[in-house]
């Protein structure tokens, strides 16, 4: 009973690592608009009604892969890194999200953004059940590291969203320049290099 049990187990995480591949590249090639459940049941290999088995709807598995694209790596990484000193821990975030801004997704990252904003049901979905509890999740551990006396303080939801918008803002000029797009020719490690030094040390020389 054990062992059925465990193969089943088994057997529904890998359908949903298929699926999850699958509507990655569906989605970042065609946009989710465009996209449909027998493309992505097509590509992943499975029957479309296989599908509505782990997701009721294409928006229920857009948040699924815009989460596990967005919030869940950034989140493992921080809890992690937690033993670390913060430097260490913002390195591996920002190696992180440099690797995200070369994929293919992020390409069309903007677009994407628009078809949220133009369709209320999937952009309220996006906005409390990924955005809000991801920011509230990364402020919690900017308030645990002022605590700890390694950052300043300055307000959390501020400085949350100053930095989430950098990020997004680097991959839409990333995809707005092209290839000649210095985030594109300057190596990953020297761009990751650039951001930790700016977070870390901003502008001002200071004293």
């Amino acid at each position: 009973m054990a062992d059925r049990e465990s193969r089943k187990k088994q057997l529904t995480i890998k359908r949903r690592e298929q699926i999850m591949k699958a509507a990655l590249e569906v989605f970042s090639q065609k946009g989710y608009t465009a996209a449909t459940i027998p493309e992505i049941a097509s590509l992943a290999g499975v029957a479309i009604g296989t599908i509505y088995i782990y997701y009721s709807n294409k928006r229920e598995l857009f948040m699924s892969v815009m989460e596990a694209l967005i919030a869940t790596p950034l989140v493992s990484i921080f809890e992690k890194e937690s033993s670390q000193e913060f430097p260490v821990t913002l390195m591996a975030a920002i190696k992180d999200r440099a690797s995200l801004m070369e994929s293919d997704i992020m390409s069309r990252f903007s677009s994407l953004i628009g078809e949220i904003q133009r369709d209320p049901e999937l952009k309220k979905m996006f906005t409390e059940r990924l955005l809000r509890p991801f920011l509230s999740r990364m402020e919690e551990f900017y308030c645990t590291l002022i605590a700890a006396g390694e950052l300043r303080q300055f307000d959390p939801a501020v400085i949350m969203r100053a930095l989430g918008g950098m990020v997004i803002g680097l991959a839409i000029l990333r995809s707005l320049e092209g290839d000649a797009s210095p985030l594109i020719q300057l190596p990953q490690k020297k761009v990751a290099d650039e951001m930790m030094n700016f977070l870390l040390h901003g502008l001002s020389k200071g004293q």
